[in-house]
């Protein structure tokens, strides 16, 4: 009996250490997540948007939850969910799921872009500027 409970307890303390939680894994506790975030009980149309989030960060960080990962998925479901095209997308069907997809992946090209054009132009700075 002992030697279960050590077990258990040692695959707790591994699975913390890893960086992953067997409780955050399914869209019903993302929905909880982004409930307590926007504060009001999720709808049917933020359940598109947070399903739709679910899938895709689920895919980008190869069906392995971490906890940035999760963060991240859940900060911009709720995000996406104060978003007025975002909302009028996930309201209209499957052309709006395919434009809910569309935003997402063009938010994180933006973002990625300006990122990399800091970096550029900071580098080229240091040469002009040594």
């Amino acid at each position: 009996m002992k030697k279960v409970l050590l077990f258990f307890v040692i695959m707790l303390m591994a699975s913390q250490v890893f960086g992953f939680s067997a409780r955050k894994s399914t869209t019903k506790d993302m929905y909880e997540e982004v409930q307590e975030q926007l504060g009001h009980k999720i709808e049917k149309f933020e359940q598109n948007i947070i399903d739709t989030i679910y899938l895709y960060y689920y895919k980008k960080c190869d069906w392995n939850w971490t906890e940035e990962m999760w963060e991240t998925a859940v900060d911009k479901a709720a995000e996406l969910c104060q978003n007025k095209v975002a909302v009028a997308a996930a309201k209209a069907g499957v052309f709006g799921e395919k434009l809910l997809q569309s935003l997402i992946v063009t938010t994180e090209d933006v973002v990625s872009g300006i990122n990399n054009w800091l970096n550029n132009k900071s580098e080229e700075y240091k040469k002009r500027h040594p």
